[in-house]
C-alpha cells in the first residue's frame, strides 16, 4: 500500500493542506474531479469580454493570518492588495455616500475613532457602536452567553437600533457569514468581530485580489506540491472511500480504478463527502451522520459589463437595497477587457467597464429567473449610481451558487467534526470542519493546515 498521502478536492482546504504536508517532507497525491484547481473559490475566463469572473466576490482580511501565511509559502502574496487601514465607503440608494475609515491606532481605538468621525451614522448609533465593544469586552473569550441567540437577537439585547443594525452590522453579518442576520448564530458572530476588528487595525485591514481568484493560489500551490515530489491530478472524480473494519483503504474512482493509500485526507464540501462514505458507516456512526444536518446557504453574483465607467469606487456597502455590495472589477483587476464598440461597430477609446454585484444568505432569491434578478440589479444600480442611467449593458453573467457554504445558524457548531475521524487513516478539512470560523477562505486553510497538522502528529 502506497505511502503516498491521497488528498480529495483542489481548493484552499485540500491545496493548503497539500502545501503544509509537502513541506513536511511528505508524499501527497491530490486529486481533483473537476479539470482546474480552485473549488468554490476559483475563477474563469468570459470569452465575451475578455475578463477573468470569479465563481464570487471574496474579500481577504488582514486578521487571515494562516491564509497569508499560506500565500507567501507559495509565492503569490503580492497578488493581494491591502488596505493601510480599514476603510469601507456606503452607498444609499438614493445615491448618498459615506464612509468609515480607520486610523491606524492600537485596537480598540481605531474603529472606535473611525466610528467617531464617520458621517455614516448618528451620535446615537455611534454610542450603540462603544457599547458592542464593552459586550465584547466583559464576555472575554466565552460566547456561552448568546450560544443559543441568532445574531439579530444578540444585538437587540445590546440596544443596537434597527437602523445600525441594518447599515453596519447587518452588512457585516452577511459579508463574514454569508447569511441573515436573523439565521446566523451569535456565537459565531461574536468570534468573527473580536477576531476582525477589535484586535489589531493591521487585522481589520481589507484585501483584495487584483487578479483573477485561481490566479493567486492554484497553479502555485501546485507547483510547490509537485516540486517537493507530489502530485497533482485533475479530472479525477472520486466516487467512494474503501473503508474495512474502521480503517480507510483508499478511494474508488469513477472509471473504476481504486487506489490504495494508508492515509486520505478529505477536503470536499460536505455535501459530497457524506456521498463518498460507505452507507452504514454514515448511517451509524453519528459522527458522520451529524454532518447530513447542515444546511446551504447560496450567493449570487451579477456580474455587468457597461459601454463606460459608472463609478470611481472600488468597492462598497450598499444601503437599502437587495443587493449587498458592489465590487469594480475595472479598478480591481489588473486586465484591459475588452474594447468599446459604437453603434456602427467601431471601437471607441473607452474599455468596457466591469462591476460585479454580490447578493449573499440569498436563500429568498436563489429561484428568481437570471432575467428577473438582472432587472431587479440594474434597477437598483441605477438609483445607486447616477452615471449608470446614461450608459449601455454591454454584456452580463449571473452566477448561482447553490451551495455557496454551510449556513452558520444557532447550534451550528455541534455539527461540524474535527480534522481527525474515527476512522483510522481518514482525515478532514474543508470550512465547513469545526474550524472555530465561518465559511471564509481562512476558515478553508486553517482547516487544511489543522488536518495536516493533525495527520503529521498520528499519521
Amino acid at each position: 500500500m502506497s505511502d503516498e498521502i491521497l488528498i480529495i478536492g483542489g481548493g484552499f482546504a485540500g491545496l493548503a493542506a497539500g502545501v503544509a504536508l509537502a513541506q513536511a517532507g511528505r508524499r501527497v497525491r491530490l486529486l481533483e474531479q473537476k479539470p482546474q484547481l480552485g473549488g468554490r473559490a476559483s475563477s474563469f475566463f468570459d470569452p465575451a469580454t475578455g475578463s477573468l469572473v470569479d465563481n464570487g466576490q471574496h474579500l481577504f482580511m488582514g486578521c487571515y493570518h494562516q491564509t497569508i501565511e499560506f500565500l507567501k509559502t507559495i509565492g503569490t502574496l503580492d497578488r493581494v492588495r491591502f488596505q493601510p487601514g480599514l476603510s469601507v465607503k456606503f452607498l444609499e440608494s438614493d445615491g448618498a455616500l459615506s464612509a468609515l475609515s480607520c486610523p491606524r491606532l492600537p485596537a480598540p481605538w481605531h474603529l472606535l475613532v473611525g466610528v467617531l468621525r464617520s458621517g455614516s451614522f448618528k451620535w446615537s448609533e455611534k454610542l450603540e457602536v462603544l457599547r458592542i465593544r464593552a459586550a465584547l469586552n466583559h464576555s472575554g473569550n466565552s460566547t456561552n452567553g448568546n450560544r443559543n441567540l441568532t445574531v439579530d437577537e444578540w444585538l437587540k439585547g445590546l440596544g443596537q437600533s434597527e437602523t445600525l443594525r441594518h447599515n453596519l452590522w447587518n452588512l457585516i453579518c452577511i459579508a463574514a457569514m454569508n447569511e441573515d442576520p436573523r439565521i446566523a448564530s451569535a456565537a459565531l458572530f461574536e468570534r468573527v468581530l473580536k477576531l476582525a476588528l477589535f484586535t489589531s487595525s493591521a487585522d481589520s485591514r481589507l484585501g483584495i485580489a487584483h487578479v483573477g481568484l485561481s490566479d493567486c493560489y492554484t497553479s502555485a500551490a501546485a507547483e510547490f506540491i509537485t516540486a517537493h515530489g507530489g502530485r497533482v491530478e485533475l479530472g479525477r472524480s472520486v466516487t467512494g472511500l474503501v473503508v474495512t473494519r474502521g480503517v480507510c483503504e483508499g478511494v474508488m474512482l469513477a472509471n473504476g480504478e481504486r487506489i490504495q493509500a494508508q492515509t486520505v485526507l478529505s477536503a470536499a464540501p460536505w455535501n459530497k463527502f457524506t456521498s463518498l462514505l460507505p452507507g452504514d458507516l454514515l448511517r451509524n456512526e453519528r459522527f458522520f451522520t451529524n454532518i447530513l444536518s447542515l444546511r446551504p446557504a447560496p450567493i449570487i453574483s451579477i456580474n455587468l459589463w457597461f459601454d463606460r465607467p459608472v463609478t470611481d469606487l472600488e468597492f462598497a456597502g450598499l444601503r437599502g437595497t437587495t443587493i449587498q455590495w458592489l465590487f469594480n472589477k475595472s479598478r480591481i483587476l489588473d486586465e484591459p477587457g475588452r474594447v468599446a464598440s459604437d453603434s456602427g461597430g467601431r471601437n471607441s477609446e473607452s474599455r468596457l467597464s466591469y462591476i460585479a454585484l454580490v447578493l449573499s444568505g440569498a436563500h429568498e432569491h436563489i429561484g428568481r429567473p437570471k432575467e428577473e434578478l438582472l432587472a431587479m440589479a440594474i434597477g437598483e444600480l441605477q438609483g445607486l449610481l447616477p452615471a449608470a442611467k446614461q450608459a449601455k449593458l454591454v454584456h452580463s453573467l449571473i452566477v448561482k451558487e447553490r451551495f455557496a457554504t454551510f449556513s452558520p445558524c444557532v447550534g451550528v457548531e455541534d455539527l461540524r467534526p474535527p480534522a481527525a475521524t474515527p476512522v483510522r487513516g481518514l482525515y478532514l478539512a474543508g470550512d465547513w470542519t469545526a474550524t472555530g470560523l465561518p465559511a471564509t477562505i481562512e476558515g478553508a486553510v486553517k482547516s487544511g493546515y489543522t488536518s495536516a497538522r493533525e495527520l503529521l502528529q498520528t499519521a
